[in-house]
């Protein structure tokens, strides 16, 4: 009996060994990795000493309410990533130790945006410690960001399979609100398209979590969308930059309720204009000389282009930023963008003003 006693334990005393060694083994290897990638997984204190910048256009007709960014893509989680990402062709992916949260939350507040839609990339590989970004964030700053996960297009082979996304939104119930921005304004050998099955799988994944979807069809894509729209008409679609099909699009609002649209970079041009872009994106100092020398003639072109679509379907539009690059959340970068959208929406009806502000982007939320 006593042998059998001692036997029992010994195996009680391994097993429990082996689950402590296997909790231990997980920690080490998630902060080893974390190390190795250079992921971000928590966040510190920053101490806020931005100012509000002084405007620079003194326009009598300006909005100074609350403002809601329906679209900011978020510094990446891994060095790796950000590395990866400039070597496939992007001009600049910051990653959140060079560019903090902190710093990003700061500056927003100091514009007088109280929430932003922000996009996170999360790819097939170690995709937990950008889990564990995301809701580092969501501790430091409750509320404050409306969290998408973003696939990695155009590096489609990074993208995280259907079954990976659901694992995911299934033991990270509530963590993300939305999906995207889900880009098909470029493939760079990809290929893909709004329609092709495995996009049609994440529609299906954002209906079953009730997310929003942040989608940028190509042009001649328009017929795509209306058939999305239709075969998913409760998910709730957020477009951007669509300029060539904008009449279009407000038909399709019409019949449509699940189409909302941000209206961001195509009328601030922060990744280029015609005049300067040479294929290429601006400088910080080329978009500062440019958008306060034509700071006048871009405000008459984005009234003259979206005004009347927007007064027209009041419910579906919002405002963003579509900042992406390091020097996009530059002070002073910042600051004109945002003082070119309060000029923007004070030249709206009074009736439209709040509505795409920040109204709708609210509504958005909580129809979805």
């Amino acid at each position: 009996m006593k042998k059998i006693t001692l036997i029992f334990l010994a195996i009680v005393s391994i097993i429990i060994f082996l689950i402590v060694a296997y909790f231990v083994f997980v920690f080490v290897f998630g902060k080893v990795t974390n190390w190795i990638l250079g992921v971000e997984t928590s966040e510190s204190s920053y101490e806020c000493n931005l100012k509000p910048k002084e405007r620079e256009f003194n326009y009598a007709r300006y909005y100074n309410g609350p403002l809601t960014d329906t679209h900011v893509h978020m510094p990446v989680a891994s060095e790796i990533i950000s590395k990866v990402s400039t070597w496939a062709g992007f001009e600049d992916m910051p990653s959140a130790t060079a560019l903090s949260i902190g710093f990003i939350n700061c500056l927003f507040e100091t514009e007088g945006i109280n929430k932003a839609f922000g996009f996170f990339i999360v790819p097939n590989t170690f995709p937990q410690h950008v889990i564990d970004h995301v809701k580092a964030i969501e501790g430091k700053y409750p509320g404050k960001f409306v969290k998408f996960l973003m696939p990695p297009l155009p590096l489609s082979i990074l993208n995280p399979s259907s079954s990976r996304v659901a694992k995911i939104f299934n033991k990270n119930p509530g963590l993300f609100q939305g999906y995207g921005e889900a880009r098909f304004d470029f493939n760079l050998g990809t290929n893909a398209n709004p329609d092709d099955e495995y996009f049609y799988e994440m529609y299906r994944l954002a209906d079953e979590n009730n997310l929003i979807v942040q989608i940028h069809p190509d042009k001649g894509q328009l017929g795509t969308l209306k058939r999305i729209l239709e075969k998913y008409p409760d998910v709730k679609f957020l477009a951007h930059v669509m300029p060539d099909v904008k009449t279009e699009v407000g038909k399709l609002m019409e019949t449509h309720p699940n189409l909302y649209y941000s209206l961001d970079a195509e009328i601030h041009y922060i990744f280029g204009y015609q005049t300067i872009q040479n294929n290429k994106g601006p400088t910080k100092e080329e978009y500062l000389k440019f958008i306060r020398e034509n700071f006048d003639s871009l405000l008459k072109e984005a009234l003259g282009n979206w005004q009347e679509i927007i007064e027209a379907h009041s419910n579906q539009f919002t405002w963003g930023s579509d900042r992406w690059y390091t020097w996009h959340f530059d002070p002073e970068v910042g600051g004109l963008i945002v003082e070119f959208g309060r000029t923007f929406i004070g030249h709206l009806d009074p009736a439209t003003q709040e509505k795409f502000a920040y109204k709708n982007a609210e509504r958005l939320l909580q129809e979805r």
